[in-house]
């Protein structure tokens, strides 16, 4: 009985110190982190080598850090399939491209409008604004208008002038008149006909002075001459300028009032010179106030103007932008577009009809080149050089480089591309230095140290 109770106590101390050897050997030399296992055992892949983060050529046949801290990455065996890749082509396994957030999306024809955008200036129609003169002179008898923007309407008083020459030619016109009346019963024919004239040269020297056939029958009829004339409003408006007082003396053709009719108003907007070829008469634009974003205007382009203006943003700076200017016509029967306000001009126009197109974030700009990553669907990625067109509605009109059916990359294409510059760049290195002869990739043999152990066993 008692050697059985000691050979029992022996099996447990051996497996105690077996276990506890075991255990230290695994923490020591354990060949994949658990992660990784887990990963490969979930996925039933294998992996072949690792490789450094940061220097793809640097391998290792286990796991290891790199001089930064930083865990190698493991290549599984379809990823080390082909260790002579196309130039530029990368293959991404897919739980990367997965990661990543790779997006594709199919190339394609279609219509891509744009919004050209730009603030117009609000101005009076050059056919509405009426500077009102007199063509004799004379003196400011009484004011109607005492003030600037008033509204007045076509034949309302402006002022009362008072002039010696006027009283004169009303005179002569009376005395032609009565003596027309005289030998308009006479036998003689040239007597009549000398009698007309003269009436006619009094009665058009009236009209030329704005002397209405309206105060001409006035006169007519009471045959008294009247002391002063009234000037009127040529058309409804409002005066924006008033360059007279009562009392004071004027000469022929000086500038009494400025009159401005607003029931009709022009637009005028600056558009870049690289959207001209994008605008035409008749191109539909809304227009829009800042202080009422909900109220919009219907325009159209009345005109485009034949020669380019500029923008200077910062004076004394060679900032300028070449534009050209474009004009629009609105209705303002309701007085609320105000001379020199600003709007907000969006022209909606159809860039290119029928186009092969891809989404704008598929297109990487270095400045002088366009690049598209083309998707060939079985984990290879290959960039592309691409002669872009219009631009509009998210999308760029591809000119060369790429067919209708093929798939671009829309979504982490930067990373992408420069893992595929990274290879080729790797690549080239590689053939400097060793001729045209394929070169295998590098395997680090450096030994992985074990883990130091956490304690020591007695």
């Amino acid at each position: 009985m008692k050697r059985l109770f000691l050979t029992l106590i022996f099996l447990a101390v051996g497996f105690a110190f077996g276990g506890a050897a075991v255990f230290w050997y695994l923490r020591a030399y354990e060949p994949l982190p658990p992660q990784v296992k887990a990963v490969v055992k979930k996925q039933g892949r294998r992996i072949v080598f690792y490789r450094s983060p940061m220097n793809p050529k640097a391998t290792s046949p286990s796991p290891r850090k790199d001089e930064m801290g930083m865990d190698y990455l493991p290549v599984y065996e379809e990823e080390a399939i082909g260790a002579e890749p196309e130039a530029g082509v990368v293959r991404i396994s897919p739980e990367k491209i997965q990661k990543a957030g790779v997006k594709s999306e199919i190339v394609k024809r279609r219509q891509i409008t744009r919004v050209i955008r730009t603030v117009g200036r609000v101005e009076p129609v050059e056919n509405f604004v009426y500077n009102i003169t007199t063509k004799i002179p004379g003196w400011v008898e009484k004011l109607y208008v005492s003030r600037t923007d008033q509204m007045v309407h076509q034949g309302d008083p402006l002022l009362e002038l008072y002039s010696p020459d006027l009283v004169t030619a009303q005179e002569e016109y009376l005395l032609a008149y009565k003596s027309r009346a005289k030998v308009k019963d006479s036998p003689s024919a040239e007597v009549k006909r000398g009698s007309d004239a003269l009436l006619e040269a009094a009665k058009k020297r009236l009209k030329y002075w704005d002397i209405s056939d309206d105060q001409i029958k006035t006169l007519e009829d009471t045959g008294k001459t009247t002391r002063t004339m009234i000037i009127r409003a040529p058309a409804h408006g409002s005066v924006t300028e008033k360059m007279v007082v009562e009392g004071q003396k004027i000469e022929t053709g000086e500038p009494l009032f400025r009159i401005i009719d607003h029931s009709s108003v022009w637009v005028y907007g600056e558009i870049y010179e690289y959207e001209i070829p994008y605008i035409k008469l008749g191109e539909k634009a809304d227009l829009t106030t800042s202080y009422a974003p909900g109220e919009v205007y219907k325009g159209k382009i009345d005109h485009i103007y034949s020669h380019l203006g500029s923008i200077r943003y910062e004076q004394g700076k060679e900032t300028e932008v070449r534009t050209v200017k474009v004009r629009f016509e609105l209705a303002n029967s309701g007085g609320k577009l105000k001379l020199g306000m600003y709007l907000n001009v969006e022209i909606a126009v159809t860039a290119a009809v029928s186009a092969l197109s891809v989404p704008d974030s598929a297109v990487i700009d270095s400045g002088r080149t366009q690049i598209v990553i083309i998707d060939r669907k079985d984990g290879a990625f290959e960039p592309r050089k691409v002669t872009v067109g219009a631009k509009g509605n998210g999308y760029y009109e591809i000119r060369s480089g790429i067919s209708a059916g093929e798939w671009v990359v829309t979504s982490a294409n930067f990373l992408i591309d420069s893992e595929s510059n990274l290879s080729a760049a790797l690549g080239a290195m590689s053939k400097q230095g060793d001729g045209e002869r394929k070169v295998e990739p590098r395997v680090d043999e450096t030994p992985v140290k074990p883990a130091k152990m956490q304690g020591h066993m007695h």
